[in-house]
């Protein structure tokens, strides 16, 4: 474990230095006054119960009273502070993780266990939380009434003091030895659970439905479903074992200490409410010790999962967007020498959400080599080739979405990696063969294309899209939820939506691969109509097996083995 974990809090920390100071002061505050306490119980017993003299006793105790009320208020004041600041420092921790994992490339997402990564968002942050609510929540409280009570405890009796400090190396030498085991256990259990998880999303969706009545996989599943919880149910058991273990050697140490302190205070002839005062300032220094030391060795899954959230923090982001704009609408895009070949099998990704073990980067092929084409300015470029020829590949890169590894792809003369984000949006649009539908309403996963576009805008584009029939017979209308992963819709449908989207945006580069291949013949004709007159002027590639879709083509372009073929050629249908 990092020891400096914690300490990677404090910018976060900083950014709410106003509750910051007012936590530390009102623990200071109730410090303070609890260590009172302790003092008048001294003050009644010598001067009030021991001369017999009843109303100093009953005004010691109405100020002893008052002090552990109004101190317990502050307190509570306190621990209500630095909870709130434990959920504005996780507030943040949230929103960089979610930051980071948007700003990854396309080789993280490939390559990582999506149930992995939806538990690094939601569930570490949630136990990075209950850490640092501990941590401004109890220890750092507990920790100033140690000090304070060890400096009045010293006023009274320093032999005491020593004796009680002498003893603090015994709490902590088991401690070393407890920790490391939770540590592991801790690690043991997130991975576990991100592997529990990781299971559950891949099987609790409409295609693992759809598969598990296909299949008949209940019996497998359950089994495999066993056999994860068994082992999470084992790494618990082992993990609280080793907690109580623990709990229990402080506790003892705790009641060795406070029978020393009244050994020292017979010998030195204290007063009885001297003893009676060192015995609760004693409590009020092993308490804390123990609530430290378990509370300590409670934090292990938190700190863990606080390790896990800056693993995530500190992955670079995608180098592949730059900050230049193109000077009007884009017409001529190109490949100059570009090879490229996909990440080994988990090197994209951290090692614990990774779908795949680790390889060498050396052993990989080339998913493409060497091409060097362009597109028809305005006019319509066909990529063809056998299934695994590299063209969905080829696409990619021609949207950006894969960086080439060697060789440049430009658009009108400037490096497609120099462009802004937005440039690119506005310049390259593309219809994939799966389409990413969200659980939401219509009207939401078309705006995806263009936020803001309004009614006639969304109906036009449903139109062209051959929906808006199907659209205006739903009961919602553009408000209908199509329901997760867009199960509502046929793949057709939903083939139609993603074209839509296309329409919306009005890039000035289309690329479709198979964007009809599950439509039949007569909505395919229409579709293509539709593209024709709406993209005309537009340049556009298309990746599609059926001849009638690419018969109008300008140009030809033909891949074999992710090379170009010498039969690629120009002419309208060449190949």
């Amino acid at each position: 474990m990092n020891s400096s974990l914690p300490l990677r809090l404090w910018p976060r920390l900083i950014m709410q230095r106003f509750r910051l100071v007012g936590y530390l002061t009102a623990l200071l505050v109730s410090a303070g006054l609890a260590v009172t306490v302790p003092l008048a119980f001294q003050r009644i017993v010598d001067d009030g119960l021991v001369p017999g003299r009843v109303d100093l006793a009953l005004g010691w105790t109405g100020l002893a009273l008052a002090a552990g009320v109004v101190a317990a208020t502050v307190n509570a004041v306190a621990n209500a502070t630095g909870a709130e600041l434990g959920a504005r420092i996780s507030e943040r921790l949230r929103y960089e993780l979610f930051t980071r994992v948007l700003t990854q490339p396309y080789a993280f997402h490939a390559e990582s266990k999506a149930g992995a990564v939806v538990s690094r968002l939601t569930r570490s942050p949630v136990e990075a939380q209950g850490v640092i609510q501990t941590i401004f929540g109890t220890l750092v409280g507990q920790g100033v009434l140690l000090i304070i009570a060890v400096i009045t405890l010293a006023r009274i009796d320093l032999l005491a003091v020593a004796l009680v400090l002498a003893m603090v190396p015994l709490f902590l030498l088991p401690m070393r030895s407890f920790t490391r085991r939770l540590f592991a256990a801790g690690r043991d259990q997130t991975a576990a659970s991100s592997e529990l998880e990781h299971f559950l999303t891949e099987r609790c969706n409409v295609e693992g439905a759809v598969a598990r009545r296909l299949y008949r996989t209940e019996a497998t599943e359950l089994a495999a479903f066993g056999g994860l919880i068994g082992r999470l149910r084992e790494i618990l058991i082992r993990r609280n074992r080793t907690f109580y273990t623990s709990q229990l050697v402080t506790t003892a140490l705790a009641a060795v200490g406070v029978a020393v302190v009244y050994g020292v205070g017979a010998i030195n002839g204290a007063s009885v409410g001297e003893i009676v005062a060192m015995a609760a300032l004693v409590k009020m220094i092993y308490d804390p010790l123990i609530m430290i030391s378990i509370q300590g060795l409670g934090l292990s899954g938190g700190l863990v999962a606080l390790e896990k959230v800056f693993e995530l923090l500190d992955l670079p982001t995608d180098p592949s967007t730059g900050g230049r704009s193109l000077p009007g609408r884009a017409t001529r895009l190109s490949f100059d020498g570009v090879w490229f070949r996909h990440p080994a099998p988990g090197t994209a990704t951290l090692p614990d959400l990774a779908a795949e073990a680790a390889g060498d980067a050396v052993d990989q092929d080339w998913a493409v080599t060497d091409l060097s084409f362009s597109l028809v300015p305005g006019g319509i470029t066909a990529l063809v080739g056998a299934s695994g020829a590299g063209k969905t590949t080829t696409a990619l890169l021609a949207a950006g979405i894969h960086r080439p590894t060697r060789g440049k792809i430009m658009i009108d003369g400037i490096d497609l990696a120099e462009l802004s984000g937005e440039s690119r949006h506005r310049a390259i649009g593309m219809v994939t063969q799966d389409v990413y539908v969200l659980h939401a309403s219509l009207r939401d996963n078309l705006t995806l294309a263009r936020p803001g576009a309004d009614d006639d805008q969304l109906r036009r584009a449903l139109a062209r899209a051959q929906l808006a029939e199907l659209v205006d017979g739903l009961p919602q209308g553009l408000d209908t939820v199509v329901g997760d992963r867009g199960f509502r819709l046929s793949g057709g449908e939903r083939q139609r939506l993603s074209l839509a989207r296309m329409f919306l945006a009005q890039p000035d580069i289309v690329i479709l691969d198979e964007a009809t291949a599950h439509l039949d013949a007569l909505t395919e004709a229409a579709l293509h109509r539709a593209i024709t007159e709406d993209l005309a002027g537009r340049t556009l590639l298309i990746i599609a097996h059926r001849p009638s879709t690419i018969e109008n083509a300008d140009r030809t372009v033909r891949l074999a083995s992710g090379r170009l073929c010498p039969s690629t050629g120009s002419g309208r249908g060449g190949q």
